[in-house]
């Protein structure tokens, strides 16, 4: 039963044993009920977060985390089930989540349709189609739908070619006639899917021959008419012939380090322009020397009121660290990007961090420090954390089911009789909580017992809540920046960090609504509550722990949502006799990742 529909993402990749990238599928997912329309509004979804910069940045590492790695196909080296574990989520919750309007949540859990990679593009249970994505170049993507056993209540289409949005939509919604315009509804029925159709016309449309590349033997190579026209088959970016001037800085600036005789550049670097053209020099020096750490200093300060600060691709140590951060003005970064460093370890951030008191986004893509090492930090020093709001590492952008990371602040949510929901942050601030919230909460309020069903049938709705950075007032929630993969933890009352409790009546079981923010006194069997608080009074602890206040505007609209959910749902603040009934039901639900 269902209108069954596949996703896949297909990217060019250098085999294990070298040789030319070609096109494979690096994700795929199953998605139940997706046909006419549906496809086509998630795909302009996920092409508008795909693109969006800060997205399309991880997205392209873990392409090119897959390069020269792996065997073609299904052999050796093996090529993982999810290599891509950041971008199928990404996808993911595109195609079953939108909390902008109108508001939108269907499917299951993330672990209940995510698919092999290895998978054929014909090989899933469908009657609705496929969509294909390219996402070697994130800013530059192409897509298509194809038919590949026909598209139930559909006019007939040519099978297994890339179809365009229009070509799809319209073996749904043909052209309506004259007289057919003239039904009731008709009109603006067509409006809907002409604008459907129109939100994907200047994206480009994918080759068969990346199709077949990807999928040898379910598509056919078709020679392209002009083969410079098939641009596809290559994505080599053009590197600009560097200036008169900046062949002239790369030794002065080579010399200087390899001397310890910077001075007269520690001057150049305040004359516009000359610190960006200093720093992927000293960039290269690898190692990188003592004696280059008064020039580079210069340069991180001239540079400490952009955001990020980016230090990534440099090989500095834990003590060369310490030493550039001691410069007047550090205490105002608040985006610090350290990736791509072979050299570092947690205890940089340890010294780090406390002199960093506005950092809110540390990002640690391919670094020395490991999973483990970091887990190990969060545990041991919880503290140092307490005004970072996205910590970018591979640790929280991996599928992990359930999470191995210690909690800082969960959803725990319980759905009627359908689904038991836990997605956990490593890191928090009361801004990340209150937007979260609202965004997730915001819709409740109104949605009847249809809609709810849909909604709460789903752990990828408040997974994707929970996933936002926190975005400026006029960024749309389309437009978000991914910056993790909230895990579903299976101990959500280890009294570890914070927990959002709530349960929520569905069509099914009419029972009372609770909700509250909680704390668990740590290691207690059976869990015993701490502390059970409303918005306020959590607001209130998280200023007494030392972090970050939220804006006031978000906070007086996440407060009239809890006043709809009172008036409209019935909901309640849970209290200490409610509790433990509720943790003993959540616990028998929790690893039914339906």
């Amino acid at each position: 039963m269902g209108q069954r529909h596949q996703v896949f993402l297909v990217a060019r990749v250098v085999p294990s044993a070298g040789g030319e990238a070609r096109y494979r599928c690096v994700a795929a997912y199953h998605h139940q009920w997706c046909y006419g329309r549906l496809p086509l509004v998630a795909a302009r979804r996920f092409l508008t977060l795909l693109k969006q910069k800060d997205n399309a940045k991880l997205v392209s590492e873990e392409v090119r985390a897959l390069q020269g790695k792996y065997g073609p196909g299904t052999s050796k080296p093996r090529l993982p089930d999810v290599p891509c574990p950041y971008t199928t989520f990404l996808m993911a919750s595109s195609w079953c989540v939108d909390l902008g309007k109108p508001i939108y949540g269907s499917g299951v859990s993330f672990k209940n349709s995510v698919m092999e990679a290895h998978m054929g593009s014909t090989e899933g249970d469908n009657n609705d189609g496929i969509t294909v994505f390219d996402i070697t170049d994130p800013a530059n993507p192409s897509y298509c739908f194809v038919s590949t056993f026909g598209l139930e209540a559909g006019d007939e289409v040519e099978a297994r070619v890339p179809l365009s949005a229009e070509e799809y939509c319209r073996a749904y919604y043909p052209v309506p006639t004259d007289n057919e315009l003239k039904k009731e509804g008709a009109k603006e029925m067509e409006q809907d899917v002409q604008a459907k159709i129109d939100a994907l016309r200047d994206e480009r449309l994918m080759t068969l021959n990346v199709l077949a590349e990807a999928w040898p033997k379910e598509y056919e190579y078709s020679a392209p008419t002009n083969p410079a026209e098939d641009t596809e088959s290559s994505n080599l970016a053009s590197n600009p012939i560097p200036s008169l001037v900046e062949l002239s800085l790369k030794p002065a600036v080579e010399q200087a380090v390899q001397t310890g005789e910077t001075e007269g550049l520690e001057d150049l670097v305040w004359h516009p322009g000359k610190a960006d053209l200093i720093k992927p020099i000293l960039r290269d020096q690898k190692p990188f020397p003592d004696s280059g750490l008064p020039l580079l200093t210069k340069v991180i300060q001239q540079q400490s009121d952009k955001s990020p600060l980016d230090l990534s691709g440099f090989s500095l140590t834990d003590s060369q660290l310490i030493s550039l951060f001691s410069f007047p003005g550090v205490e105002k970064v608040e985006v610090l990007d350290l990736s791509h460093n072979p050299n570092i370890t947690t205890d940089v951030l340890r010294q780090l961090l406390p002199v960093t008191s506005k950092l809110r986004h540390l990002i640690l893509l391919n670094t020395s420090i490991t999973d483990e090492k970091l887990y190990e930090l969060l545990i041991q020093e919880p503290k140092l954390f307490l005004s970072v709001e996205q910590l970018t590492h591979p640790a929280f952008l991996s599928w992990q089911d359930p999470a191995r990371y210690p909690n800082g602040f969960a959803y725990v949510g319980f759905h009627g009789g359908q689904s038991a929901c836990s997605a956990s942050l490593p890191v928090f601030t009361p801004a990340t909580v209150v937007q979260s919230l609202t965004d997730f909460l915001g819709p409740i309020a109104d949605l009847d017992d249809y809609e709810s069903y849909g909604f709460f049938g789903t752990s990828l709705v408040p997974q994707a809540a929970f996933a936002s950075a926190v975005r400026s007032a006029d960024q749309p929630w389309s437009a978000r920046h991914v910056h993790c993969f909230p895990a579903l933890t299976d101990t959500p009352f280890d009294g570890r960090g914070w927990l959002f409790a709530a349960t929520w009546a569905s069509m099914y079981e009419h029972s009372a609504s609770h909700y509250g923010f909680v704390s668990l006194e740590p290691q207690t069997v059976p869990p015993k509550v701490r502390k059970i608080c409303d918005l306020g009074a959590f607001l209130e602890e998280m200023a007494a722990e030392g972090r970050p206040p939220a804006a006031e505007a978000a906070v007086k609209n996440l407060e009239k949502i809890f006043a709809d959910l009172g008036s409209k749902k019935g909901a309640t603040l849970f209290t200490e006799a409610d509790f433990p009934p509720f943790m003993e039901k959540f616990v028998a639900y929790s690893r039914r990742r339906y």
